[in-house]
């Protein structure tokens, strides 16, 4: 073969070279080789070495109902350690002959959980939902009877199931619903639900039709069926933390549903108007000096900054006409839209605030066409950037438009502050002229003419006084709260419901109701989710940043989640992933083992899997999130449940609680198990690591992110170990297994060795060894940032990169064989035997992901 380096390739290899001889490498450690094709088939149950389903000896729900335990999920007398994915979509309606061959395959690779989301979004065949007959929306009996089969045959398979039962269903029209001219925040009748009365009642109806249906195939209800684990009431959906601006801009009649309740709950409160008047307080602190005088803008931006990019610029055009003449305006031109808000915004830093203050913060802003432009006055960092006071939209127009804030500040602000205008995302340009910030301002209290007594006091926008707003939250988290009572009485009392039952993710309602209201918490998280800068979901149109998580214990989207643990009950994260295109996506399997795994969750589950009712076999990549067709994610999967299911990395054994209102610093997470304690009133004091290198106490976990060019992590067990990140050219010692690796695409690797009989690795008769690095589809185009591939996705079979690396194991073994996708004997890799002491070297040269060791 005729190989032609190009002067940076060879550039490239000249350094491999320099840094092999320096560390002692083998000289075939030198230089990343060609991708390869390689494909885990999705309806592969083959007995194999990659076969997991070992995990599930028994059917899911033969130990009786899940129950919680010592504030974890117990099958029977076992702990539950759910080790799960999301299906989407059609993907919950299989045809019979895909859905047994799914089950088998899911088994296969550990899988003992399923979430069904996304199926109330869609009518047949990506859904659940027939016609509308007579106002009443009607379940399809096809749809019902797939999904019936389907969840037998997961059962049967050791597979147990979380219903979801409010995700994408949208109330229509037909069913006499207000469509139109509805905000994005409602979608999918999200935020109505809460307080709609008539959209309740048809919840529960679905409720009532869906797990009281009978599944032929298992002579159950869903309600009276054990294999199903737990139950969602409503995902990703959020009431009282929006707050009631939302509310203040409905169409009617949800506007003046809202109201109404508003002014009972007021009314329920208060005993008069001149009652509530007097609880509100007063409306006036009179004006004082200026923090922040208009600016003029003209020769300079004086102290604002503009922060922008290379990549995303924005021009200033200062002294521009502003709305009256003594008010010059600056014009902001967007070259071209940051993919996210923050990458493009004004700034004015470094302004004191007094904790607990009157404010009035204005400015006037004028578009060329409709846009929203996000402001916050807020810290200013390093480690907090939360507003103290302001945070919001505000939509700009073609006239200029006057916002005026009345605030008070928050009660605790550590340092300075700054005023923020956040505009990435949106190309329109826009104006902004005498910005001004200045203590005191007159708040509105109960506006003339509006009576308790009438029940026609108006929502409160965000100019009524501080005692107002509060009381509109308090109204708002009292009907989010009572919601979830009625929803979850209901599916007890009425449909006879067993299992433990959760509302939303704890990040939508806020740690104090669901720790009133829900049985387990849940949560999701992902990093660099996709960015999209013009229509939502647009996709030829999105961006990822594409970095390695490994460089940001500090940072990172998993471990920033274990601090909002309910440390009292069960703790789930049922969505996961670093979605796909990104180079280091694979490491999205072994970051969910570990932190679950050390912070003793009670199930993960990865999103997603499948969304489509059919290609089930795909041989390629098929969008950002699904496993399906994503090799690299697939190997570690399977070869990672290992480290949670089985239990081979332990919980830590020590505990530290936050509050409901003061969470833990997450990089707590290696070494505590971390949480809130619903009942404490005082966080506990343990320091957080301030180094980029967090460790467990007993050494078995290590995050060490010290070189940013060698950021990696290692887990040392007795049964199971593995690196992953940035480890091309290092060498590893773990517990006498030693690996020295070789060059690598991006410098990326995961390798797990995990034995396959429950016995450590110097002990076990077949060890599983799982090397992997990145995927892409054949033909997939990337644009120069290597940000986003649009819609050139290309096709399959999909390629991966052999891992280059010499293997030293402290005991003699039989043989090694790479593995097809399948996990069946491809081939024998030589091995080297030095008295007690077996040394063997894999690589591209084997086309595997996958190697077992006997």
């Amino acid at each position: 073969m005729n190989i032609t380096f190009s002067p940076s390739r060879l550039a490239i290899h000249l350094c491999w070279l320099l840094v092999v001889a320096a560390s002692g490498l083998p000289l075939w450690a030198t230089a990343a080789a060609e991708p390869f094709p390689f494909v885990i088939p999705g309806d592969d149950a083959t007995r194999s070495a990659t076969d997991f389903s070992g995990l599930s000896p028994t059917a899911a729900g033969a130990d009786g109902f899940v129950h919680i335990q010592d504030g974890h999920f117990f099958a029977g007398s076992n702990r539950l350690r759910v080790w799960g994915v999301n299906l989407c979509f059609g993907a919950d309606f299989p045809t019979h002959e895909d859905a047994e061959k799914v089950a088998a395959h899911l088994a296969k690779l550990g899988i003992n959980g399923v979430r069904m989301h996304h199926h109330d979004t869609a009518s047949a065949p990506r859904g659940i939902w027939g016609p509308v007959i007579s106002g009443r929306r009607t379940l399809d009996p096809d749809m019902l009877d797939r999904q019936d089969y389907f969840l037998d045959q997961l059962h049967r398979h050791g597979i147990y199931a979380n219903l979801n039962l409010h995700v994408g269903r949208t109330f229509t029209a037909e069913e006499g619903f207000v469509t139109k001219d509805l905000p994005a925040s409602v979608q999918y009748s999200k935020y109505l639900i809460y307080f709609e009365p008539h959209m309740r009642e048809l919840l529960k109806e679905f409720c009532r039709d869906y797990l009281m249906h009978t599944n032929k195939y298992r002579g159950l209800t869903r309600a009276a069926d054990p294999g199903i684990a737990m139950i969602e009431l409503s995902n990703e959906n959020s009431f009282s933390k929006l707050g009631p601006d939302i509310a203040a801009s409905l169409p009617e009649p949800y506007r003046g549903e809202f109201k109404q309740q508003w002014n009972r709950w007021l009314a329920r409160r208060y005993s008069s108007t001149d009652a509530l008047k007097k609880a509100w307080g007063t409306s006036l602190e009179p004006l004082g000096s200026s923090l922040v005088e208009p600016a003029k803008w003209r020769e300079n931006l004086g102290g604002w900054r503009l922060n922008q990019s290379a990549e995303f610029p924005v021009k200033t055009r200062l002294d521009q006409a502003g709305p009256r003449p003594d008010l010059q305006a600056l014009r902001l031109d967007i070259t071209k839209a940051a993919p996210e808000l923050h990458r493009q915004e004004l700034q004015l830093p470094n302004l004191t605030i007094e904790p607990s203050r009157t404010y009035t913060f204005s400015f006037w802003i004028k578009a060329d066409s409709a846009r929203p432009v996000y402001v916050d006055i807020s810290n200013q960092g390093p480690d907090n950037w939360q507003g103290v006071g302001v945070a919001e939209t505000v939509q700009a127009g073609a006239q200029w438009t006057l916002v005026t804030r009345v605030f008070r500040s928050d009660a605790k602000i550590p340092g300075k502050v700054r005023i923020c205008f956040k505009f990435g995302g949106n190309a329109t340009g826009f104006s902004l002229a005498g910005v001004r910030l200045q203590e005191g301002g007159e708040f509105v209290v109960v506006p003339a003419g509006q009576r308790l007594e009438k029940g026609d006091v108006e929502i409160p926008a965000s100019t009524w006084c501080e005692a107002a707003r509060r009381d509109v939250r308090l109204f708002m988290a009292d009907t989010e709260k009572g919601f979830i009572r009625e929803l979850t009485h209901f599916l007890r009392k009425d449909l006879g419901v067993r299992v433990p039952i959760t509302a939303s993710q704890i990040t939508y309602h806020g740690a104090e109701i669901v720790a009133e209201t829900c049985d387990y918490t849940d949560i999701h998280a992902y990093w660099q989710h996709p960015d999209f800068p013009g229509r939502p979901w647009d996709p030829a149109n999105w961006t990822i940043r594409n970095t390695p998580m490994e460089l940001a214990p500090d940072a990172d989207s998993l471990l920033s989640r274990a601090p909002w643990r309910l440390l009292d009950r069960p703790f789930t994260i049922s969505e996961w992933n670093i979605p796909d295109p990104n180079d280091y996506a694979a490491s999205t399997v072994p970051f969910a083992a570990i932190v679950a795994a050390l912070q003793d969750w009670d199930g993960v589950f990865f999103f997603d899997y499948h969304s489509s009712e059919t290609g089930w076999d795909t041989d390629r990549m098929r969008g950002y999130f699904s496993f399906n067709g994503q090799p690299v994610k697939l190997a570690l999967l399977a070869a990672c449940a290992n480290l949670y299911r089985r239990g081979d990395l332990k919980p830590l054994s020590d505990v530290a609680a936050g509050t409901l209102k003061d969470l833990l610093p997450a990089t707590l997470g290696l070494s505590y198990r971390i949480g809130i304690d619903p009942k404490a009133t005082l966080p506990a004091s343990a320091a957080a690591p301030t180094a980029k290198r967090l460790e467990s106490p007993d050494g078995q976990a290590v995050w060490d992110a010290s070189d940013r060019t060698q950021a990696h992590l290692v887990i040392n067990t007795p049964n199971s170990r593995a690196v992953w990140g940035l480890v091309a050219g290092q060498k590893f010692n773990l517990g006498g297994v030693q690996l020295a690796l070789g060059a690598t695409d991006r410098n990326y690797a995961a390798l797990i060795l995990t034995s396959l009989d429950g016995k450590p690795l110097e002990k076990a008769r077949r060890i599983l060894l799982a090397a992997v690095g990145s995927a892409a589809n054949q033909g997939m185009e990337w644009n120069d940032a290597r940000t986003s591939v649009g819609n050139k996705w290309g096709t399959g079979p999909t390629l991966v990169n052999g891992i280059p690396a010499e293997v030293t194991l402290p005991f003699r073994v039989k043989s090694v064989q790479a593995l097809d996708g399948r996990g069946q004997p491809q081939g024998a890799v030589p091995v080297r035997i030095d008295g007690n002491t077996s040394r063997f070297t894999i690589g591209p040269e084997h086309r595997t992901l996958w190697y077992e060791i006997e």
